[in-house]
């Protein structure tokens, strides 16, 4: 039997399935917004124009096989470890109970983040695919408050009820834009154009430096994968299920990214210029007559409408989950500890991050953006989203690389070799990603101040720890 909370408050215990955890996981990834938005800037889309080029699929199959690796290390510590804390709980049993508090702060506050950014780009996204498609002008602040509020009555209730619609959303868009990036490859086929030119490495016009920065954005694709770790405690049968969803989601993301990513490159004629101006690139693609239309564009942008808002349920539940759980180990207040009575759901915490949410919303739209809009943005609400997604993921990518380092204790019944070899591989990978946000960013306005406000998040945690120690608080509720 797998370690299990033992203590404190419980969640409701085995109300979820195998497609439940496979939903988390796919939902909190986003692979539609992020094949419609992210894919672009590993061309060379990016904020200093670096870029794989037309070897961007070589940039994403590295990143996957540095994330399997990570996601192979994690779904180890899944089968034994079935507590809602995921990394928290196990860089804890790695390394103890202050690292592994400081794990937990640094990794939750990163997905706290990604979940204040995600209703900001729900309402923007929304806004503009009403506005642009049929002229209705709805705020997007009204949009994303309204995401708010649906969201946290779906948190309130059950976590079944949001898992589940990721499902239908996540999964739904998921399925049709894989199956309209075959069609792409199937009719460009059919006309001689097919090429092995982007899995080369020599396509990439910037080299290896480019292929290299186009995994800092590949990196970003994936995060979330192991969301589903944080319903081991409501999951029916967490020592199979949650080492099928996080390693699953892995390789079928990866996959997914990279029959999108070669779509595109083909779809464009191995052209990088055309591929970066048409931005988006799979809007374009979507609704040119040689592989859709323009009701099927349309038809996309209401995918990547809902693929955020499956986004946003993912990274909700899972911050919320997290949240509770650090609550009840007694590293944040009790309160947000408290589990609801009959849904037996962490309904202070999940509303906390609501609320939080809507301030935020509130505040933006108040300070007309609380950050700059350059030229380029789409609305007053994209700074403070991109800003937030990048810090978000930052620091999801250094408790990644945590764990690749936790791999080297070993584990009771695993190889100690292909643990060893999964943490090289996975750390470089991470190494990579933290070196990419840290040196490419060197000289973007507010992106270089990303490392350092991590750092001072990581202080502020290690601080907490040791007022913590002093008050001889460190007395674990789970095992």
């Amino acid at each position: 039997m797998g370690a299990q909370a033992s203590g404190g408050e419980k969640l409701g215990k085995g109300n979820l399935s195998l497609l439940d955890v496979i939903a988390q996981s796919i939902g909190f990834i986003g692979p539609v917004f992020a094949a419609a938005f992210f894919i672009p800037t590993i061309v060379g889309a990016s904020l200093n124009g670096k870029g794989a080029g037309l070897a961007s699929p070589v940039s994403i199959i590295l990143t996957m096989i540095g994330i399997c690796s990570i996601a192979w290390i994690i779904s180890r510590f899944a089968r034994r470890i079935h507590a809602a804390g995921s990394l928290y709980d196990y860089v804890t049993e790695a390394f103890g109970e202050r690292i592994g508090f400081v794990a937990g702060w640094v990794y939750y506050g990163g997905v706290v983040a990604l979940t204040l950014a995600i209703g900001l780009a729900f309402g923007g996204f929304l806004h503009d695919t009403l506005f642009f498609n049929h002229g209705i002008d709805i705020a997007w602040w009204v949009l994303s408050i309204a995401f708010w509020v649906v969201a946290a009555v779906m948190l309130f209730i059950g976590v079944a009820i949001s898992t589940r619609v990721q499902l239908v959303l996540g999964l739904g868009s998921f399925l049709i834009i894989l199956v309209f990036s075959i069609w792409v490859i199937i009719s460009v086929a059919g006309d001689g154009g097919l090429s092995a030119q982007p899995f080369n490495p020599s396509s990439s016009d910037q080299g290896w430096n480019g292929i290299f920065f186009g995994i800092l954005y590949a990196t970003i694709m994936f995060i979330g994968f192991e969301s589903s770790a944080n319903l081991a405690e409501e999951t029916n049968n967490p020592r199979k299920h949650l080492p099928l969803a996080i390693f699953g989601s892995a390789i079928a993301v990866g996959v997914f990214y990279v029959i999108v990513t070669y779509s595109q490159a083909v779809g464009f004629g191995l052209s990088v210029q055309a591929w970066l101006e048409a931005f988006p690139p799979l809007y374009a693609l979507a609704a040119d007559p040689r592989f859709g239309s323009s009701g099927f564009g349309e038809l996309i942008q209401w995918l990547v409408v809902i693929d955020i808002a499956a986004v946003g349920l993912g990274t909700a539940t899972g911050s919320s989950r997290g949240v509770f759980a650090l609550a009840r180990d007694g590293r944040l207040p009790s309160f947000l500890a408290k589990v609801h009575p009959r849904y037996k759901t962490p309904y202070v915490a999940s509303t906390v991050l609501a609320v939080a949410s809507v301030i935020l919303i509130l505040i933006i739209v108040g300070t007309n953006g609380l950050m700059a809009v350059g030229e380029m943005d789409p609305g007053e609400w994209f700074p403070m989203f991109n800003w937030l997604a990048t810090f978000g993921g930052f620091m999801m990518i250094a408790v990644y690389l945590g764990i690749c380092v936790a791999a080297f204790k070993g584990m009771p019944g695993e190889s100690s070799g292909l643990l060893a070899l999964a943490g090289i591989i996975g750390g470089l990978v991470s190494i990579g990603a933290i070196y990419g946000v840290i040196v490419q960013y060197a000289d973007i306005p507010a992106y270089n101040r990303v490392w350092w406000i991590a750092v001072l998040w990581l202080v502020a945690g290690v601080i907490i720890t040791f007022i913590l120690a002093s008050r001889g608080t460190f007395n674990r509720k789970t095992v």
